[in-house]
């Protein structure tokens, strides 16, 4: 069977899975998206052969070698599609930026992702809402993954088109003081979207001025990223104390978002509770050198297998430091001797 006709019914597979939360056959699809990576991504197949694993011999997902996000910024792990759009990470490390591109086909997997996976979550209330992104328009920032999967959340959820904060590098804040001073006259929820640092920098700037912003009921938050290695460190508990009483808004309207540039999907948490994979993903948290599963409770790094992921490698090795719980898993900073990275860098500046 071609390659294109391959992926266009695994897609169409992974769609449907993706709407049917009911669905159990996951480790089948996750099988059949190894056997086409590893005759389409050529460097992956390189290495799945090396590791003596092929689409004869696998039987479960979790015996598919999982490639490491250092990887993806020395080989090309694209299947050979024709790249409509290429987001970067933020190469903090000094070792460059990786890079995930992406086909039409791709695009359009991972909006459904961002949708379906919005949609039971973040706005499982499914209510609309005004939206303040703490993040550059993709037009700003057409390589950053969150300013783009952000915009397709607001275009979906929103009552008119959202207000950019942050533009050519700097705060706009007395436009965004008047914005949340006109949601909060007229009532209307607004939903705030940001990194987890940028938010802190924005609630410390406003402070002094302002005591806090009571945002109108059904406002939400959503941060992305963290804190590890910054010149300011908080708990979740901390973070949640200090947006609480600023915008004055229920613990549990703030969310938290974990996602990856090399991911096509995402993993929310809500107020101080564990993130939930979608259904259409898998995490083990792993130890770092058996790469065994670790005991709730215990810590270790995160494996993701994304069913999203067609033209890229679906099993992903993090450079994160998770603990394991039974309801899902927490992200706690960056594992040892990696340099902080995303979303929460792009806002550190804010001042």
């Amino acid at each position: 069977m071609p390659p294109s006709t391959a992926k266009k019914e695994l897609i169409r597979s992974i769609t449907a899975f993706i709407a049917d939360k009911t669905r159990n056959d996951f480790n089948n699809l996750a099988c059949r998206l190894f056997a086409y990576q590893f005759e389409a991504i050529p460097a992956a197949g390189a290495y799945y052969r090396k590791c003596g694993v092929t689409p004869a011999n696998l039987k479960d997902f979790r015996d598919i070698p999982p490639i490491g996000l250092n990887v993806f910024k020395r080989y090309e792990l694209f299947d050979g599609s024709r790249c409509s759009k290429t987001f970067r990470t933020s190469g903090t490390s000094g070792k460059g930026r990786g890079a995930s591109c992406f086909a039409d086909e791709d695009l359009a997997l991972m909006t459904t992702s961002i949708m379906a996976n919005a949609g039971a979550t973040l706005f499982a209330d499914n209510r609309t809402t005004r939206f303040m992104m703490l993040v550059p328009s993709p037009q700003e920032a057409p390589d950053i993954i969150m300013a783009h999967g952000m915009a397709e959340i607001a275009a979906t959820w929103g009552t008119e088109p959202p207000l950019y904060a942050i533009s050519r590098g700097a705060f706009l804040g007395p436009e965004a003081v008047a914005f949340l001073k006109k949601c909060i006259a007229d009532q209307m929820p607004v939903t705030i979207i940001g990194g987890s640092f940028g938010f802190v920098n924005f609630v410390d700037r406003l402070t002094p001025e302002l005591g806090s912003l009571a945002l109108p009921p059904g406002s939400r938050l959503l941060d992305a990223g963290g804190f590890k290695g910054r010149s300011r460190e908080l708990t979740r508990s901390g973070f949640l104390e200090l947006m609480t009483a600023f915008f004055k808004l229920p613990a549990d309207h703030c969310f938290n978002l974990y996602g990856l540039t090399e991911l096509g999907s995402q993993f929310y948490s809500q107020g101080q509770g564990a993130k939930q994979p979608p259904h259409w993903t898998r995490v083990r948290i792993c130890h770092p050198l058996s790469l065994n599963e670790v005991e709730d409770g215990e810590q270790g790094i995160p494996l993701l297998y994304d069913l999203a992921n067609v033209a890229r490698p679906l099993a992903v090795l993090t450079d994160d430091l998770g603990r394991r719980h039974a309801s899902g898993f927490d992200i706690i900073g960056r594992a040892s001797g990696s340099a902080p990275r995303g979303c929460s860098l792009s806002l550190e500046e804010i001042r």
